[in-house]
């Protein structure tokens, strides 16, 4: 019985392990990569053209994601600009909605 109790609590144990969060500063990098990734996955993306850089992003968490505004650098053969772009991203970064 002492055996099947420890082996049970070390599971319940094992199971509530704390997870560290990330720093903003890492959080922010992947916020700056998952953006990167869903511009590089549009279907209008032209990768012989258009290149794309994230300068910044400021954001503010929700409870089940971030809403995030981005200044990114878009350079294509005719045009060389920053601009604004903003969008929801889930907290486990998988599902993007663009926002403007």
């Amino acid at each position: 019985m002492r055996k099947f109790t420890a082996i049970l609590l070390f599971c319940i144990f094992y199971s509530c392990k704390y997870k560290a969060a990330q720093s903003p500063e890492q959080l922010r990098e992947t916020l700056k990569k998952t953006w990167v990734d869903y511009l590089y996955q549009n279907n209008k993306y032209d990768s012989a053209h258009v290149k794309y850089e994230v300068l910044d992003v400021v954001y503010y968490e929700n409870p089940d994601d971030y809403v995030c505004e981005f200044k990114v650098h878009v350079k294509d053969s005719h045009i060389d600009t920053t601009g604004m772009m903003s969008a929801r991203i889930s907290k486990d970064m998988t599902k993007v909605a663009r926002r403007y």
